[in-house]
């Protein structure tokens, strides 16, 4: 993280596992997901966010295969798909603060590891869609 305040905060007080998209020479997937496994071990909840990254506000992007990769090396870890709506009006992009904005928050049903990576993420894909389209969101302004 570029503000060593912002990191401190984010990794001590909120207990984000931070983690490095680009891969040093050397270094695993297992390495850069060290955090999140020891977060397993230890039985914390962890909340991923399988499209890696913010992009447009209220648009569901393609997910990584990360979230998948981690299900298959923990098969015993339930996931819960969450569809959060408003969430790009309450934390911009490139903005440090939060934005007072109401969030809606969708709990879907328990996806469990099934055997494969593909199968994993159609499951979470279609589970993320149908959270997103049983409720009348007003348009995006």
């Amino acid at each position: 993280m570029r503000n060593r305040l912002i990191a401190w905060f984010s990794t001590k007080i909120l207990g984000i596992i931070p983690l490095s998209r680009r891969k040093k020479e050397g270094e695993s997937f297992d390495d850069r997901l060290a955090g999140v496994f020891q977060g397993l071990r230890d039985n914390q909840i962890l909340i991923l966010f399988p499209e890696g990254s913010r992009g447009e506000p209220e648009v569901l992007t393609e997910f990584k295969s990360g979230i998948a990769y981690i299900s298959e090396k923990n098969p015993e870890v339930p996931i819960y798909p969450v569809f959060l709506h408003g969430l790009g009006k309450a934390l911009p992009r490139g903005e440090m603060l939060l934005v007072p904005f109401f969030l809606d928050v969708f709990v879907g049903d328990l996806i469990e590891w099934e055997g494969s990576q593909e199968q994993l993420l159609v499951a979470l894909n279609q589970r993320m869609e149908k959270l997103g389209a049983e409720n009348n969101f007003p348009a995006w302004d």
